[in-house]
């Protein structure tokens, strides 16, 4: 059982297989093209000057099993800062508990820091089958001029109250576009859509009305 520190880049309690992921999992093409987009546009990457030089952004997509029926594949924790990304880059969630705050998961790589903020949104919307997290100043700032719904500024991510907090957006308001702002997260938003491609493409759309 690994338990990060508070201050870590992880803040959940996480139970995690080492294991072998397969070079040719199902959606590995589709969840590489898409990250690749969102990296060379800077949603996705790593940056000395920001976020104290840390690996920023993420995203995921269901691998519903039959055995594990929540289950999602997601970006491993910091990997940032690469262009491109193999299977061994992944992590499999198998399971969580939103209540206890833990996340059962295999892979090669541990799960992004904000796995349990997919799993809260999966959770809450069963259509959602793809999920972006990323960051950029310019519709963080834009937020409410772009008519986004926002988390409280005073909830830092990856943490139980963001979980929370994600899913009591959810509950009391249905975002128009799809997404939502963290406030307490700089620069950070979270996308989702039917399927990869449409949450890359609401994303782009989103970059294009902040620039405007």
């Amino acid at each position: 059982m690994y338990t990060p520190e508070a201050e870590g880049v992880i803040k959940f309690t996480l139970s995690y297989t080492p294991s072998i992921v397969d070079v040719d999992f199902p959606g590995l093409q589709i969840l590489n093209q898409c990250r690749q987009s969102l990296w060379q546009w800077g949603v996705i990457g790593q940056d000395a000057d920001r976020y104290a030089g840390l690996g920023y952004g993420n995203l995921s997509m269901r691998t519903v099993m039959a055995m594990y029926p929540d289950a999602f594949m997601i970006t491993g924790t910091q990997t940032g800062h690469l262009p491109i990304l193999t299977a061994q880059h992944y992590a499999q969630v198998l399971a969580y508990d939103l209540g206890r705050h833990d996340l059962h998961a295999s892979g090669a790589s541990k799960p992004s820091s904000e796995a349990m903020t997919h799993a809260a949104l999966y959770q809450c919307v069963p259509a959602a089958q793809a999920i972006i997290h990323g960051h950029h100043p310019a519709i963080w700032r834009q937020a409410q001029a772009l008519g986004l719904v926002c988390t409280s500024a005073d909830i830092p991510y990856g943490t139980p109250q963001m979980a929370q907090a994600m899913q009591a957006v959810l509950r009391d308001v249905s975002p128009s576009r799809q997404t939502i702002v963290m406030l307490g997260h700089e620069d950070g938003f979270i996308t989702w859509g039917d399927n990869l491609a449409e949450a890359v493409a609401l994303v782009r759309q989103l970059l294009q009305d902040a620039a405007d």
